[in-house]
């Protein structure tokens, strides 16, 4: 009886979400529009969210746990409404579609109440997870809301953005914050929220998530696995994410009750511990250091000291530190180059870990130490 009522109300939201786009469904796909108007959507109806309402509602359970069952209840869902498009348009009809000299748009058109569906199932999910977590994403910030379709895509956006500087260098000028991200990453994410939804935005999601589920050759149970694994991976993707950014602001928060100068010190605390010279991926460390440089709104002049303090070496930045003499930001400031030195990856060097714990009059300990990397990773 349960199932028999999921399944109707499946079918009336698809519905609702085909009449959505009933005027022109193959201009809203080949444009990208239907993709804005599903985020637009997204963040209408979780406005009046917070983590104290999730917490109210599952009582008893953590964050990790309600983020966990909401991914389950995602997935499920995903996977029917994905069984109900293999079954409102099969391999075949798609494919008599394709090769009969329409486009993949048009195709796609066909299945514009499943696939938007799916997608603003899969984009809610991230928000909230994002909330749940107290992630804080910026409503109004491009950056911040496209990291929400990243992720729809499955794209790393973070690991592009390592990836190019490290080409450039072990010891760029450029930290490897806001200011990477404006050689030409960050002007594309803005350029393409700017425009609704933008040709490049529109080819990706047609191919990313189009092909998910519309694939000339597919069948009915292909269909619904695809969407709920894919949606599972979404959602502990989400959680990983979310939860070491909100670590982190934690932390940043600790901070701000200090002065400003202790605070633009976290940033090239992360360079010289997590990110210079290092041999493994810094996609989580780079992502760790642009989310404290957008929180603490850094300005040009302040840009221009961060610069200063990431060229000098790592004995003369220990000299920096050296002057600190308040525990309290001792501590805050351990715990961030902790959480660096733990995102960097294993082939981190500890002994520069050790210098700076010495440095900051802090104990090194090793449960210390493993105690946050569950926290972090």
């Amino acid at each position: 009886m349960k199932e028999k009522k999921n399944l109707d109300n499946i079918k009336s939201q698809i519905n609702q979400f085909k009449m959505m786009f009933k005027e022109n469904p193959v201009g809203e796909i080949k444009s990208g529009s239907w993709f804005t108007k599903i985020l637009q959507l997204v963040l209408e109806d979780s406005r009046n969210l917070s983590a104290e309402y999730f917490v109210r509602k599952y009582i008893g359970l953590d964050k990790e746990s309600i983020a966990r069952r909401l991914i389950k209840t995602t997935s499920n869902y995903t996977a029917i409404t994905g069984g109900l498009a293999g079954a409102a348009a099969s391999a075949a009809e798609l494919s008599t579609l394709v090769s009969g000299g329409w486009s993949l748009a048009a195709a796609g058109a066909v299945l514009i109440g499943e696939i938007s569906y799916i997608t603003y199932l899969q984009l809610k999910l991230i928000y909230e997870i994002s909330v749940i977590y107290n992630a804080r994403l910026d409503r109004n910030d491009p950056e911040d809301l496209i990291t929400i379709f990243w992720y729809s895509l499955g794209i790393n956006k973070w690991e592009e953005a390592s990836n190019a500087i490290l080409k450039a260098g072990p010891r760029s000028t450029e930290y490897l914050g806001r200011k990477a991200l404006r050689s030409g990453l960050r002007k594309s994410i803005q350029n393409v929220m700017g425009k609704l939804g933008g040709q490049k935005l529109a080819r990706k999601i047609t191919e990313k998530a189009l092909l998910k589920f519309i694939v000339p050759g597919i069948n009915i149970p292909i269909a619904a696995s695809v969407n709920k694994v894919f949606t599972k991976k979404l959602g502990n993707n989400a959680v990983k994410t979310f939860k070491r950014r909100s670590i982190t602001l934690e932390s940043i928060d600790k901070l701000k009750k200090f002065d400003r100068h202790f605070q633009l010190l976290s940033i090239p605390l992360i360079y010289h511990i997590g990110i210079f010279d290092q041999k493994n991926k810094i996609d989580k460390v780079v992502e760790m250091q642009n989310t404290v440089v957008k929180y603490l709104n850094v300005n040009s002049g302040e840009e221009e000291i961060i610069d200063d303090l990431i060229s000098i070496n790592f004995e003369d930045f220990c000299e920096i530190l050296s002057e600190i003499e308040d525990k309290k930001i001792s501590k805050i400031l351990g715990d961030i180059m902790v959480y660096s030195y733990h995102l960097a990856g294993t082939t981190n060097d500890e002994k520069k870990l050790q210098k700076l714990f010495h440095i900051l009059s802090l104990d090194f300990s090793k449960i210390y130490i493993e105690t946050l990397k569950k926290d972090i990773t």
